[in-house]
């Protein structure tokens, strides 16, 4: 009886002891990564009404580890539309370029030999300047804005609009300019008003509209209406669509 207590013990210490080596194994794949920034803004110019330029934002994800190299196959991200693998061996750095604005929670990892994969999560914020341009126009295009990104974890806190309409002065006219009025509409996908905005704007003179807007879902358009004047008109949109910071768990 004593005897057949002492091999089951004996079997007992010696399947304990296999379970806890397997932890430390799994334990054995420690990387650190850091970012150069995570915060960008992804600029937009149009002129006229058609896209001239974007500048999109760059991120680069540094990988590093007091762990064996050699035990340690592969580093990556994995974003909500990418994933991005590197060999440790050969590099220890990814670039992940956005092009679309957001908030964005990028899963970075690290596998070692045994296919052992330990996670970290990076939250990058992206934003969006949009500059719209028109000159010598009595009608004004609408500049559409989406507000939301289905790849954000979140919607955007606020857009912030800064619109300037010029009504330059016609210096080989001797009758002179005339005034030209004007009003501002901002537009939701079902066409209706969500912030609206009047003034008149003189012969040789600027006038400014500055608004915040909360609503950050769907579709949008800034408008300008031309009511009333023979003046040509140029018009200079900046939007900035925002998002709040995270607080930190």
């Amino acid at each position: 009886m004593k005897q057949a207590c002492l091999i089951f013990i004996i079997f007992f210490l010696a399947s304990m002891s296999g379970c806890l080596t397997g932890r430390e194994n799994n334990q054995d794949v420690k990387f650190e990564v850091t970012t150069n920034v995570q915060n960008g803004t992804i600029i937009e110019t149009y002129v006229d009404g058609e896209l001239e330029s974007m500048q999109e934002c760059h991120f680069l994800f540094e990988f590093s580890s007091e762990s064996d190299l050699s035990k340690i196959s592969t580093y990556g991200i994995n974003s909500s539309e990418i994933e991005i693998t590197i060999n440790p061996k050969e590099n220890s750095i990814i670039n992940l370029t956005i092009s679309h604005h957001g908030l964005y929670n990028i899963l970075a990892f690290a596998i070692d030999e045994n296919g052992h994969r330990v996670e970290k999560t990076i939250t990058i914020i992206v934003e969006l300047q949009m500059k719209w341009r028109e000159e010598g126009t009595s009608e004004p295009k609408p500049m559409p804005f989406k507000s939301f990104n289905t790849g954000s974890q979140t919607h955007p806190s606020s857009t912030l609009i800064t619109s300037l309409v010029k009504n330059p002065s016609i210096t080989d006219d001797f009758t002179g300019g005339r005034a030209v009025d004007i009003t501002w509409n901002i537009a939701d996908e079902l066409n209706e008003i969500c912030q609206s905005h009047s003034d008149e704007v003189g012969d040789g003179e600027t006038v400014e509209w500055k608004t915040i807007y909360f609503n950050t879902i769907g579709s949008h358009e800034l408008r300008v209406n031309y009511d009333d004047g023979q003046d040509l008109i140029d018009i200079e949109h900046t939007l900035h669509i925002q998002y709040q910071k995270p607080e930190a768990s």
